[in-house]
């Protein structure tokens, strides 16, 4: 019976973390990239296509989002945003959606690694006290896709490394396939598990080659106008202005998305603008609390070298420890190598691909350190540490709400309060002028274009003509910080 209670407390948890992504989902961002790509989901809905001699009403979206870097991500993200609106055209229920199955896989995926590795669920339960976890889940945004499937890949090719099992296998092909296809960040995630399989596990591969075969070539007919265009029209580059010093030393910093926010990035960046001294002190101080995650990372990759030194040196005798810590460090190496050649560094988000890595990192580290620490002690370290993840986070959704989201263009104003103005401007006909006063818009007018047309679906007819106005749209300014957007008519 206790161990039952053991068991089901943090699964418990695990459930009721899930459930609390999904509150408020209207305080999401909606800024640059999420309007991008759902107008490019609209367009493709609507777009009838006869690719491989199928009819369909619609065109699976050939290409993601172009990079910073010249590249074209994989089609995924749209695929899945095309398959919200099949559904529905209201964006706060598809965040809602999303961040109940996104944070619900990756809830799955690390609670199957710590039962896989014999480690107890709490580390699971904290790790989906990430902050970014919690950011990521709610945001309508490609890249974010990575985190749970990078979960998944290495807790089911965990598994197999367990039991054997082709079902496990496969599925980890698969996300193998899939997770370069929501952004290019994930191969250097992919490559050291693909380059595991094939010397440690020839013979299993062999064995299965035909259902292993037969995923990637579904994968593969899936993708292929995507692998056409990107051999044919893509030509990455490295921007010359960008410290290659950085791109080198940035995957040190893996354990970021385990933090509260390190070099001045941190969720909901903006929300400190207007925020009382009290709050933003007190974030502050969890912030360095939790910055303590990065130590234990460190010791990590230590205890992960010796052992995958293990695995190069005696194979036979190595364990799933020993072979996982083999992986990680690869994880680290490439990462290290393709982040300091093509100068990348900065962004949270860049670390969404290979972010379970560093959680296992983490992991090991904090097993190691509890085998030697008084028990107690080490509940009060990890306690002192959940709270500061807490806190932090209840106390940055709360001025987010409270704010209407942020005057800072890289979060902005909420979706929430975005659809409310776009709304209000759909009760004017076309032959309306605006005044956009608010940077936002004016920065990113698709943002509330595409809301529009989510407000006015094609074929729609009025039922009663829409009046003409010079219209001013702004911040309401009801007090410092107010990030609302008001529409008004300007009287002559």
């Amino acid at each position: 019976m206790t161990h039952t209670r053991r068991i089901l407390r943090p699964r418990l948890l695990l459930i009721i973390i899930v459930l609390l992504t999904i509150i408020r989902p209207g305080d999401t961002s909606w800024v640059n990239d999420e309007p991008l790509m759902m107008e490019m989901a609209l367009r493709y809905n609507h777009t009838a296509s006869h690719l491989y001699g199928f009819s369909l009403p619609f065109t699976p979206c050939p290409f993601g989002l172009q990079g910073t870097h010249g590249e074209r991500y994989g089609p995924l993200p749209i695929w899945i945003d095309q398959a919200f609106l099949g559904c529905t055209s209201n964006l706060i229920l598809m965040v809602a959606v999303r961040a109940a199955i996104f944070s619900g896989l990756t809830a799955l995926a690390v609670s199957g690694l710590a039962a896989t590795l014999g480690l107890s669920q709490w580390f699971a339960v904290i790790t989906m006290l990430s902050p970014w976890v919690w950011l990521f889940s709610r945001a309508l945004w490609d890249s974010t896709w990575c985190i749970p499937v990078s979960a998944v890949l290495l807790a089911t090719y965990a598994r197999f490394l367990v039991n054997r099992k082709s079902w496990a296998l496969i599925v980890a092909v698969i996300c193998s396939i899939l997770l370069p296809l929501i952004h290019l960040m994930g191969v250097a995630m992919v490559l050291p598990v693909l380059l595991h399989m094939v010397v440690f596990h020839r013979a299993q591969i062999w064995a299965w080659r035909w259902r292993v075969g037969a995923a990637v070539l579904f994968c593969g007919y899936l993708f292929w106008p995507y692998f056409f265009y990107f051999f044919n029209h893509v030509q990455p580059s490295v921007p010359a202005r960008h410290s290659a010093l950085w791109g080198w030393l940035f995957p040190l910093m893996g354990g970021h998305l385990l933090t509260l926010g390190v070099a001045g990035t941190m969720p909901g960046d903006g929300w400190q603008a207007f925020a009382p001294a009290i709050l933003k002190h007190l974030v502050q101080s969890f912030q360095w609390i939790s910055r303590g995650a990065l130590v234990v990372v460190w010791l990590g990759m230590a205890l992960a070298t010796r052992r995958a030194w293990k695995v190069i040196r005696r194979p036979g005798i190595a364990d799933l420890r020993d072979h996982l810590s083999l992986i990680a460090m690869g994880v680290w190496i490439c990462q290290t190598f393709l982040d300091g050649l093509g100068r990348v560094y900065f962004s949270p988000h860049y670390y969404s691909g290979t972010w379970i890595a560093y959680v296992y990192l983490a992991w090991i580290g904090s097993d190691w350190i509890m085998a030697r620490t008084h028990r107690e002690i080490f509940r009060t370290i990890l306690a002192i540490y959940a709270a500061s993840l807490v806190v932090g986070v209840a106390i940055i959704a709360a001025v987010i709400a409270r704010d209407s989201g942020t005057r800072n263009i890289f979060y902005g104003t909420s979706m929430g309060r975005q659809v409310a103005a776009t709304g209000e401007l759909s009760r004017y006909s076309d032959k309306s002028t605006a005044d956009m006063e608010v940077p936002q818009w004016r920065l990113y007018p698709l943002a509330w274009q595409v809301l529009l047309e989510l407000e006015s679906p094609q074929g729609a007819a009025e039922s009663e003509p829409r009046p003409s106005a010079q219209l001013v749209v702004k911040y309401r300014d009801k007090f410092p910080g107010d990030a609302d957007i008001v529409v008004q008519e300007i009287r002559k």
